[in-house]
């Protein structure tokens, strides 16, 4: 019988355990976690924000240099709201609503359930495209630097593709074809590896070392049911994916192997999962409506379930760029959460990452 062994390294040795049972051909069992204090209130601000897919719930990020800073969707614009002053005002407008947004290395980008797609230049103020990709929707948008440095928008679409484009140029570099439509694709921090998700229980893993070709190395497949969100912790060495069946699994990019697999309470959908920067090493995933889950990324054997609001749809959560806050969106307000960093800075025995 499974048992949580008591502090420092016991949490490690759950895991441990529990992963060394586990055969290669038969689903990861569900880890134990001890409850934990991770973040706490640091205000609720009137933001409304909107969600035109109701699966399609990454539509809050944080600013690139602010962390008072946060990007919400709301009808068609996007607008970013000052925690500081209480004030919001409108950066991009559009003539529609955005079922995908994301904002990184000084972009801001939004997709459309119509291929549309419109990425803004933060620091120069201006447009720097606006058009139809073609293609269904587009599910979600991520930026990031390739192994050579270049900057990437990758733009999953239900048409079974991602599309990689180059920043600020717009051409497209490549585009990656799927058995599935994606949900999500994310880039490592290095640049060398690609994690995508999509409408099955499959997660894939690319090498994407060469940006004009991507490889696949390896296809997972952990959950029930369709992919929503996937995501690399700060050192690139773990991936994790978030799935419609409440599951999250998080797998060791050097050997492949599940590290984690946690469920969410009463099985609700998960639509986001993210990882903090920094020092703070924790990941964070919401659930459908209601609540979402913030977890220590060193043992993954801690866990805090944050309960947002009874009964109201998440329309998105992200950490600030410094790892220092939480923010989610539920309705029409805007909740902060500070991190314990002092806490997180001690690392405690019997770290696996």
């Amino acid at each position: 019988e499974d048992r949580l062994i008591d502090r420092p390294d016991g949490s490690a040795r759950l895991c441990l355990a529990l992963r060394a049972r586990a055969s290669a051909s038969m689903p990861h069992p569900f880890c134990q976690t001890e409850e934990a204090e991770f973040v706490r209130p640091a205000g609720t601000y009137t933001q409304p924000t909107t969600i035109q897919h109701w699966q399609l719930r990454d539509l809050v990020a944080s600013s690139d240099t602010n962390s008072n800073e946060v990007y919400c969707v709301n009808g068609e614009k996007v607008v970013l709201y000052d925690t500081s002053t209480k004030q919001s005002k409108t950066v991009q407008q559009l003539n529609y609503q955005p079922t995908s947004m994301t904002v990184a290395h000084g972009y801001l980008a939004t997709g459309g359930q119509k291929s549309e797609l419109d990425v803004f230049s933060l620091a120069e103020g201006t447009t720097i495209c606006k058009n139809y990709v073609g293609g269904n929707v587009n599910n979600a948008l991520h930026i990031g630097k390739d192994s050579s440095g270049e900057l990437r928008l990758f733009l999953s679409n239900n048409d079974k593709t991602v599309k990689v484009f180059s920043l600020p140029s717009m051409t497209v570099i490549v585009t990656i074809n799927f058995p599935i439509a994606i949900n999500y694709a994310s880039l490592s921090p290095d640049g060398k590896y690609l994690v995508a998700v999509g409408d099955s229980n499959q997660t894939y893993l690319y090498s994407a070392v060469h940006s004009s070709e991507y490889q696949r190395i390896k296809t997972f497949s952990e959950a029930s049911d369709s992919g929503m969100c996937c995501a690399w912790n700060s050192s690139g060495m773990c991936f994790a994916s978030a799935s419609q069946d409440g599951s999250v699994c998080v797998w060791d990019l050097r050997s492949t192997k599940v590290l984690t697999k946690l469920q969410t309470q009463d099985k609700n959908a998960c639509r986001v999962v993210k990882f903090s920067s920094g020092l703070t090493d924790l990941m964070a995933f919401s659930e459908h409506h209601s609540r979402f889950h913030v977890v220590d990324a060193r043992t993954f054997a801690y866990e805090q379930v944050v309960s947002a609001e009874p009964d109201r749809d998440i329309s998105g959560l992200c950490f600030t760029r410094n790892g220092s806050k939480v923010y989610s969106c539920i309705g029409n307000k805007l909740l902060a959460y500070d991190v314990d960093q002092t806490s997180r800075r001690s690392f405690p025995d019997g770290a696996i990452i």
